[in-house]
């Protein structure tokens, strides 16, 4: 996918304020362009207000990032950014799909929960500051 400048801009500031720059600019744009990558974002009036980013190996997803800008949130985007990423993962043959999140976002993890991610396992302090919850559903 081809993307301006501005997008790139637009899908960096949601990284930054979604994820506290976890991943650079040059990350987010090597994962976006990679062949294996699997990406989709969501405008409103010309700008980007959201996206998600994952990767299919072999018959399985695993979703990278799915982040809302903070203006846009509870207007179901995120929502419809994973039902399109799940759409994606089982046109190409993905059963199942994997993910991680902080134990202490419990907004993602409703959300995760409502789309029938089951907990599977936690690292311990993954994050330093917190845990790090493995989910996973089948598709």
């Amino acid at each position: 996918m081809t993307l301006t400048e501005q997008q790139v801009e637009q899908l960096n500031e949601i990284e930054q304020l979604c994820f506290h720059g976890s991943w650079t600019k040059e990350m987010l744009l090597e994962e976006i362009n990679n062949p294996l990558s699997e990406f989709a974002m969501a405008e409103r009036g010309g700008r980007v207000v959201g996206f998600v980013l994952g990767r299919i190996v072999a018959d399985e997803g695993e979703l990278y990032q799915i982040g809302v800008h903070p203006d846009f949130r509870r207007g179901h985007i995120a929502a419809g950014l994973l039902d399109y990423f799940h759409l994606i993962l089982r046109d190409k043959g993905a059963v199942c799909c994997f993910l991680e999140v902080r134990s202490k976002n419990a907004p993602a993890i409703a959300l995760y929960e409502r789309f029938g991610y089951e907990q599977i396992s936690v690292r311990k302090g993954y994050y330093g500051d917190d845990d790090a919850v493995i989910y996973r559903v089948e598709l």
